[in-house]
């Protein structure tokens, strides 16, 4: 994101020349230049080649490049430096954390949350002073969706299976900044939220998938379940469900349009891949349910998917919030 940052243009670092900033607003009618936050513009062929996570960080940074004081970033606008996952869009807002004494006041595109911060719970990241990650999903959690809340939890715990990275947290922080933030409003959301969280949720439509289980009564699916045949290893599946000869799989277009997760291959071995891997799991046998985020994120059509691929609904799950 630096280099997209570094085509911002500040109006307020321009010179003293009245022509450059008129020349500016001129393009920006024009429509040469896009106006990322108050003051601030990018080029609008540079912003035009941005996705919707760099449009929002670009945004925060704008919001904060125009402060005389360094905000401390929290909620969306911490979550997005962090590179956590959305579900949904971005807010338009840029949200920041001020001490109660300072009173919160949303203005100019800044919402200012009031909360007491210990010094562990602020960080810089980039240059940028953030909540901690977890001070963030709590922040997150307290405010947003269900949904919304667990998708970003589950990316902080996650486990990576091939040990190519740490997860960014374990239960043991969560709890930790749980105790440290109380008392707090919603704080039967927030441990709702972190006790429904799993280190085995892999990506953003799992974790939709497995919210939107738990409000049409599917029975509750074991993750991440590995299987193996005679020529060796298959994989690990999204869900299974052992005892109804079901497996679930959660597709993506990540899988198949990102680079980093195609391992070198093309898209086209991908699919073979898939195709070859599906057909093993079936000859266990097992069945193979699949269906892609147009489905996961509406839980009538999950209903409707599952139903027809065997499973019961209105089964209730047994999970417990932690005191």
């Amino acid at each position: 994101m630096s280099n997209a940052s570094d085509r911002l243009t500040f109006v307020n670092r321009l010179t003293l020349n009245e022509g450059d900033r008129r020349k500016l607003a001129q393009a920006a009618t024009r429509g040469a230049q896009s106006r990322v936050a108050r003051g601030v513009y990018m080029d609008a062929a540079a912003w035009a080649q941005l996705d919707e996570d760099l449009r929002y960080l670009a945004r925060v940074r704008a919001v904060v490049g125009t402060r005389r004081n360094r905000p401390v970033l929290s909620h969306w606008s911490a979550a997005v430096v962090h590179g956590l996952p959305i579900v949904g869009r971005w807010p338009n807002a840029v949200h920041t954390t001020v001490a109660p004494t300072a009173g919160g006041r949303n203005r100019n595109g800044i919402v200012a949350h009031t909360a007491r911060l210990a010094d562990e719970d602020v960080v810089e990241v980039d240059g940028l002073l953030v909540t901690s990650i977890t001070r963030t999903v709590l922040d997150v959690a307290a405010c947003a969706s269900f949904m919304v809340a667990v998708t970003m939890v589950d990316h902080v715990l996650h486990v990576d299976r091939f040990h190519r990275s740490a997860p960014a947290a374990v239960r043991s922080d969560l709890d930790a900044q749980f105790e440290r933030a109380r008392p707090m409003r919603a704080h039967a959301r927030v441990r709702r939220v972190f006790a429904f969280a799993e280190t085995r949720a892999d990506t953003p439509i799992e974790s939709v998938s497995r919210v939107n289980m738990l409000a049409i009564g599917c029975p509750r699916p074991l993750l991440q379940s590995a299987f193996r045949d005679r020529f060796g290893f298959i994989g690990e599946t999204d869900f299974d469900w052992p005892d109804f000869g079901l497996l679930g799989e959660a597709d993506g277009a990540r899988k198949y349009l990102d680079a980093a997760y195609r391992s070198g291959r093309t898209v086209e071995q991908v699919m073979l891949d898939e195709k070859d891997r599906e057909d093993r799991l079936r000859a266990l046998p097992r069945s193979v349910s699949r269906w892609r985020w147009r489905v996961g994120v509406n839980p009538g059509l999950l209903r409707a998917h599952l139903s027809a691929a065997g499973l019961p609904m209105g089964v209730p799950w047994d999970w417990h919030i932690r005191d």
